[in-house]
């Protein structure tokens, strides 16, 4: 190799030991800020997920636990004697067993007709309802509907549960309006009541009777 040849080589060593430490210097700096970045990302990330998760009270009223309808004498009179007559038919045909039963319906007839309800408090939030010191999901829940009942709004709420299938809140000191918006955001609304037949004849026996004995 001639001299020319070899001091030729020795600048070119020379310049790359310049230059790489200065591509490693950009490079790492480029990294440092990269990483810099990705933490600031992070911390944001980390501040913004609880609040994804925050549960937001979006409207709360009181009202009471059940529906509640003063009875008189004539009411009570009626109900004790419809009781009798299933009893003594039942003797009749030696259907001994659900003598019990129709005893038990009758005297929760009678507890529910003369112990007004407590009142209780309903929240609706972003995550579902607050009822009777339970937690229903809205993915807990199929639908709704409004139902108008001796003078109360009732809110009937269907459920994907096996129990219970159906809420019944009493709207009471709440705004329909209100709750009927802020739950129709998050399940579909029924504007017809979906009600089986035991609803059916639920609702003729207990209108009859009512009227009966007013």
């Amino acid at each position: 190799m001639s001299l020319e040849a070899l001091a030729k080589w020795d600048n070119k060593v020379i310049i790359d030991q310049l230059i790489m430490p200065a591509k490693n210097k950009t490079s790492i700096e480029d990294l440092k800020t990269e990483l810099a970045h990705l933490q600031g990302r992070l911390e944001g990330i980390q501040k913004e997920e609880p609040q994804k998760f925050k549960v937001i009270d979006l409207y709360s009223w009181k009202s009471p636990e059940r529906l509640y309808v003063p009875r008189n004498n004539k009411w009570f009179l009626y109900l004790f004697s419809l009781i009798l007559i299933v009893i003594l038919v039942l003797l009749f045909i030696h259907e001994f067993i659900i003598i019990a039963p129709v005893a038990a319906v009758g005297f929760v007839t009678y507890i529910i007709a003369t112990v007004p309800p407590h009142t209780g408090e309903h929240k609706l939030t972003n995550e579902g309802i607050n009822t009777a010191n339970h937690s229903y999901l809205w993915s807990e829940i199929y639908d709704f509907c409004l139902t108008e009942k001796y003078g109360e709004t009732i809110v009937n709420i269907d459920t994907n549960l096996n129990y219970p299938n159906r809420l019944t809140i009493v709207v009471g000191e709440g705004d329909k309006v209100r709750i009927k918006e802020i739950m129709a955001q998050f399940i579909p609304f029924r504007e017809i009541p979906k009600m089986s037949w035991m609803d059916h004849i639920t609702d003729y026996l207990s209108s009859k009777f009512h009227k009966i004995a007013s």
